[in-house]
């Protein structure tokens, strides 16, 4: 779950969610886009999987499924992205020898993915793996064999009763190759969650064109798409035991900074109906993966950025730390992704003092790259994406829900529901499209006084959110109803999160890019922080003189990297990071590692 720029606080995760997630950097991983060829590339294959929807009646919906696909068919899957950490031949790509302390690192990172990848998408709930962390030996695979038959058999089980079980039987594991030689602080066991992630997989399908789309728009890898399953299995109901929500599982603070909100509106028989935006994953996978953005970019690399989502950008600041004085291996060559493999594999006990850098934060990436990994060969049908317009109404409009739904029943035009057009009623249908709303169910589809709700603009300054099956707006307008605001209509279709032209791009965005560049060599200096400054002061400027979606995005993602780099964790690691790479200016080194100092560039003005 995101947390804020400051000193994170400490807490233990809640067990029944796995914790993990990799984001990785497409091309050179700068700014928002994706940079060369891969960006048009991805482009072309995502465009290509749209459903092509054709709706009927207002009633009915025929979805034509399209060309189907597979996730590693994407030139954004991280092994294409980061061959250097996730493909076979990582060693030689990263320039790193056998007996390179590097080399070792690599190894220890691989084993750990390796892990993951079989806990994710290999090994299902029934089953407990016992490996031996310092050769990475396959000690024993031990399987609840009678639990599993019975689920086999189509008896209903409760995941958290497997897991107390699996619990007992960690206990005996452990002492068991203790028993028989092996340190305990050597013995790993993990959980298989094969049939959890699943069922996660299944609950996005939904929504998991859009979360390409996003990921591509932003300049990500594929990874974000496995935010929701590692931290709640794709569950919008999710509260964890500090507050966080969503399937994405934001803080209130920041879903609230995010302009995701709740507030309760009125209903004609003067009662209240509650709304909870942070229930609809079209409503805060956009701010989950704008923040997520905002920390890689401040952190310097998109796979520590995912594990500050989960962690918090103070204990990446931390590892980073930690690695400059204790790892051994930071030397002119070294990046932030060196010091985040060292700090999940060798580091981990120093990384982990004084921190709450804890196992879950350990095997954030890990998991995410395992959850992906689990389906990443399996066609991709995306003809059960969600379909929508988002609305709002104009400033002191209001408008109650019966008029909605008999203006969408009179309308002559096609309406496309989408995945809720099996429901057995308007009023459901509607039901199923604003899941954030608390709207009792209704079989014959009447709509009681306690249900019938008066949309308004905003409440107490927030604005109020619903959605309208595709055709939604064209059949208010043709109704006479004259009280949407145009201007904050939102689709969710084929055209959505479609990359930015290179006119919306200035030259304020290719700083931006440049800087993000040079943060990844350990660039925390207070002349990148200037840089920084300035242009967030022209971004402010753009946003102003033209808010189109993209200079809104451009403005929130660097407002995030801003506050985190205004922060006292920053301010530490600032001046550990000078005193590290000053100390290294000082060290002899061959000739041919002198162009490559981690300084080199930091000093260049916004105007070379």
């Amino acid at each position: 779950m995101p947390r804020p720029p400051t000193p994170p606080t400490r807490h233990a995760e809640p067990r029944h969610i796995v914790a993990a997630t990799i984001v990785l950097l497409l091309g050179t991983g700068i700014g928002m886009t994706v940079s060369g060829h891969l960006q048009t590339m991805a482009q072309e294959v995502i465009g290509t999987l749209r459903p092509v929807v054709v709706s009927t009646s207002p009633d009915t919906s025929s979805l034509v499924p399209p060309r189907r696909f597979t996730l590693r068919d994407l030139p954004t899957h991280p092994d294409a992205v980061h061959s250097s950490y996730f493909a076979p031949e990582m060693y030689a790509s990263a320039g790193v020898t056998p007996r390179d302390r590097r080399h070792e690192i690599h190894e220890d990172f691989r084993a750990l993915i390796d892990l993951f990848e079989k806990r994710q998408g290999v090994d299902d709930n029934f089953t407990i793996r016992v490996t031996r962390d310092d050769t990475h030996e396959l000690l024993e695979v031990y399987v609840l064999k009678e639990d599993r038959r019975r689920f086999q058999n189509g008896t209903d089980v409760d995941w958290p009763t497997i897991d107390a079980k699996r619990r007992v039987h960690t206990r005996r594991l452990v002492d068991k190759w203790e028993n028989r030689g092996v340190p305990r602080e050597e013995i790993t066991v993990k959980w298989g969650r094969a049939n959890q992630i699943d069922a996660a997989h299944e609950r996005d399908r939904p929504f998991l064109a859009y979360e390409l789309r996003l990921t591509n728009y932003l300049g990500l890898s594929l990874l974000p798409t496995e935010i929701g399953t590692v931290e709640t299995f794709n569950r919008d109901d999710m509260v964890s035991h500090v507050g966080a929500r969503s399937r994405y599982q934001m803080m209130p603070f920041i879903l609230r900074r995010s302009g995701v909100h709740r507030y309760n509106l009125r209903t004609e028989e003067g009662s209240w109906v509650q709304v909870a935006e942070d229930r609809h994953p079209l409503l805060t996978m956009e701010p989950a993966f704008r923040l997520l953005r905002g920390y890689v970019n401040a952190v310097g690399h998109e796979i520590p950025g995912i594990s500050a989502y989960h962690t918090g950008p103070g204990n990446i600041y931390k590892l980073y730390r930690k690695f400059f004085t204790q790892s051994g291996a930071f030397d002119s060559r070294s990046t932030v992704m060196d010091a985040y493999m060292w700090a999940i594999t060798d580091g981990f006990e120093t990384v982990r003092e004084n921190s709450t850098f804890g196992p879950y934060s350990r095997g954030y990436v890990a998991s995410a790259y395992g959850s992906l990994r689990a389906i990443d060969n399996r066609p991709i049908d995306l003809s059960n994406t969600m379909r929508a317009e988002r609305v709002q109404l104009k400033p002191g409009a209001s408008l109650m829900l019966s008029d909605i739904l008999s203006a969408l029943q009179r309308s002559t035009n096609a309406l496309n529901w989408s995945l809720v057009s099996d429901r057995p009623n308007l009023y459901e249908r509607f039901r199923g499209l604003n899941p954030h709303l608390d709207l009792a169910p209704s079989e014959d589809g009447e709509l009681s006084p306690s249900d019938n709700v008066r949309f308004v603009s905003s409440v107490d300054g927030k604005a109020v959110r619903f959605f309208l099956p595709t055709g939604g707006v064209d059949a208010l307008e043709q109704a006479g109803v004259d009280a949407l605001d145009e201007h904050a209509t939102f689709r969710f279709d084929d055209e959505t999160y479609q990359l930015p032209s290179e006119s919306e791009r200035t030259v304020w965005d290719r700083r931006y890019d440049n800087l993000v560049s040079d943060i990844k060599e350990f660039g925390f200096t207070t002349d990148n922080r200037d840089r920084l400054l300035k242009i967030y002061d022209a971004f402010e400027r753009l946003a102003e003189e033209s808010p189109t979606h993209y200079r809104q995005t451009q403005l929130d993602i660097i407002q995030t990297h801003r506050r985190i780099w205004l922060s006292n964790p920053w301010d530490s690691l600032a001046e550990a990071a000078t005193l590290a790479t000053g100390k290294m200016r000082m060290r002899p080194q061959p000739p041919e590692t002198l162009d490559t100092h981690p300084l080199d560039d930091y000093t260049r003005s916004l105007d070379d």
